[in-house]
């Protein structure tokens, strides 16, 4: 059986309201004067392949998401060995600097008021 929607107030029915009670004859009437409407079931949507492209949308959204979280450890990660390298690094660079001193210190010439040293006795 069909279902008639009131577009208008007709009695103690409002607009948008389902009419029920009323005789086929009044139906009618009341349809031939557009004061109602006969209920449409809402179509379903056509396939035009938006709900397969949402669904592959979101499933790339969801692969970058997780490839953006492996990205930002691996970063965190990248960026402790980089500190723990330019430590090393100025370690090294100090250790340089001392060694190149205390050659220079070892093989510097003896000044003039020093005695040569006798390596024969």
């Amino acid at each position: 059986m069909s279902k008639y929607i009131a577009k208008q107030s007709i009695g103690h029915f409002r607009p948008g309201q389902e009419i029920t009670g009323l005789e086929a004859k009044q139906l009618q009437a009341l349809l031939a004067s557009g004061a109602i409407e006969e209920h449409q079931e809402p179509e379903e949507p056509k396939e035009d392949g938006t709900a397969a492209r949402l669904a592959e949308l979101e499933k790339a959204n969801t692969d970058l998401t997780a490839t953006i979280k492996l990205m930002t450890n691996e970063k965190v990660k990248s960026d402790q060995v980089n500190a723990e390298l330019k430590a090393k690094v100025a370690e090294l660079e100090k250790a340089l600097t001392d060694s190149e001193a205390a050659l220079k210190k070892a093989t510097a010439k003896p000044k003039a008021g020093d005695k040569p040293v006798d390596e024969t006795k």
